[in-house]
């Protein structure tokens, strides 16, 4: 059904969520238009406000139709951003049947769940690349919650712990989770099969393990090539469905994913 989608469903991100509350090793945000060729996360032409960003749903639903779904997908932390949620209440008023959709890293997920429920969001993906803070602490080692900012294995601790509870949380509130798993064979490729247990375990519906986008701090590091990636997918295909079509879109993606128009 997911995969199905994916092919058919027009979606649109609304990049209306500038700030980050982690430092990822493989993260570049741009916004900029001229990083127009560059199709990764964190990445967009520009950031909307609340109000450009139900005007651009307009005219993204008048063309696409309202079976598209509406998403916010960065380009920072969406639930580190208020503007999320007044643009999330905006379309939600206005387009009460449409689907909405939410990326996140998980770290606000269980201060912000109930927020999310009552906005009636149905879908989340959340990142998680892994459960063992040594490892978690190489991949994000900066986190900032509540006003102060933790390092190394504390700041892992927090993001798995505030992981673990959010969707936990967000499967008892029925939204249907998707666990993305960047995965860079160096660090975490071998911990794969222990996370996509654990997320089963918490309710997750569907896992999907993503190639390193060497950007960033990473921008040296190995991508793991289709190979070393199918075998993955076929491992934890044994655990969970396997969602092996992702894009890694931006933060300002709109249209069928692989036939985007020109921005």
């Amino acid at each position: 059904m997911h995969r199905q989608a994916h092919h058919t469903v027009p979606r649109l991100h609304l990049p209306v969520a500038p700030h980050c509350n982690t430092r990822c090793g493989y993260c570049e945000r741009q916004v900029s238009h001229k990083a127009a060729s560059v199709v990764a996360p964190g990445v967009s032409a520009a950031v909307l406000s609340p109000l450009e960003a139900i005007d651009k749903t307009r005219g993204f639903l008048r063309r696409w139709g309202k079976k598209a779904v509406i998403g916010i997908a960065g380009p920072g932390e969406p639930l580190a951003n208020e503007q999320t949620f007044e643009t999330l209440n905006l379309v939600r008023k206005e387009y009460p049947g449409i689907t909405l959709c939410l990326c996140t890293n998980g770290l606000n997920l269980p201060d912000r769940c109930e927020d999310l429920r009552a906005l009636r969001v149905q879908h989340l993906s959340v990142t998680i690349n892994g459960f063992d803070p040594s490892i978690v602490a190489q991949i994000q080692p900066t986190v900032t919650k509540d006003g102060r900012v933790y390092v190394g294995r504390p700041a892992a601790e927090i993001l798995i712990r505030n992981q673990e509870a959010g969707v936990q949380s967000a499967v008892e509130a029925g939204m249907f989770i998707k666990v993305n798993y960047v995965v860079i064979p160096e660090i975490n490729g071998a911990h794969i099969i222990d996370t996509a247990r654990k997320v089963r375990e918490f309710g997750a519906g569907v896992f999907n393990p993503i190639p390193l986008i060497p950007r960033g701090r990473f921008r040296n590091m190995r991508k793991p090539d289709e190979r070393y990636m199918d075998r993955l997918r076929r491992l934890c295909s044994k655990i969970l469905p396997v969602f092996g079509h992702c894009k890694q879109c931006r933060a300002d993606a709109e249209g069928i994913p692989g036939k985007e128009q020109a921005r």
